[in-house]
């Protein structure tokens, strides 16, 4: 069985010369509880819940900024939405081939009224180094998920969410498993040579953009 090993970069700040200032490792299934990361993320909301001490989160690991050229490894794919979008969340995944988290997410923090967010968070059955890479695999989930109005900035590879940590009353971490697998970030970029995207289009804020059907190539959109 695949198991991978996701990485966890904290930040106080989203500027780039932010320093880290705490990680975490750990796989998605993990032997014992204390290895599985889903597990970890509950435990370190509440943490910060307790100790009122908020961190922006990065599925990247850096040598020490929050810098592009600092990147070491990616290992997930966060893709962000505004929470009234959840019913066209739930849709989308029925189909999403890939295995994935929904994590409740947060506009900023330390905030007294946060903006509530979605975040469909991809793992990946190996890391990636390259920022290319990261920046089209978002695009192409963005098309496959089908959903308009991401978060500005989630198509970057130093792209920072934070957790929502006031009290709600769904599960803040939900791992999506059954009928799925992990995304092969290789396979997936040579499947998708030549597909076009436009990402930025359907950002929040854009003007809504219809539904697109590939050609028989899939370089075609209409």
């Amino acid at each position: 069985m695949i198991d991978p090993i996701l990485k966890l970069t904290l930040f106080k700040m989203r500027t780039k010369k932010a320093l880290k200032k705490l990680s975490y490792t750990g796989s998605i299934y993990g032997i014992t509880a204390e290895e599985k990361m889903e597990e970890a993320l509950r435990d370190l909301i509440q943490h910060c819940r307790d100790e009122k001490d908020e961190f922006y989160w990065s599925f990247a690991s850096y040598a020490r900024n929050h810098t592009k050229s600092d990147i070491l490894e990616i290992s997930a794919i966060p893709l962000e939405f505004p929470y009234e979008l959840v019913s066209e969340i739930v849709e989308a995944q029925e189909t999403f081939p890939h295995i994935h988290y929904i994590i409740h997410s947060q506009d900023e923090i330390n905030s007294k009224r946060p903006q509530e967010r979605l975040v469909v968070l991809t793992p990946l059955a190996k890391p990636i180094t390259c920022p290319k890479e990261y920046t089209r695999i978002s695009s192409l989930l963005s098309e496959q998920l089908g959903i308009c109005e991401h978060s500005k900035g989630d198509f970057s590879s130093t792209f920072l969410f934070a957790p929502f940590l006031q009290v709600c009353s769904m599960p803040k971490i939900v791992l999506h498993d059954a009928d799925r697998t992990f995304l092969d970030p290789t396979t997936y970029l040579e499947e998708n040579k030549g597909v076009w995207t436009n990402a930025r289009l359907m950002q929040e804020g854009a003007a809504a953009q219809p539904k697109l059907k590939a050609d028989e190539t899939g370089l075609f959109m209409f």
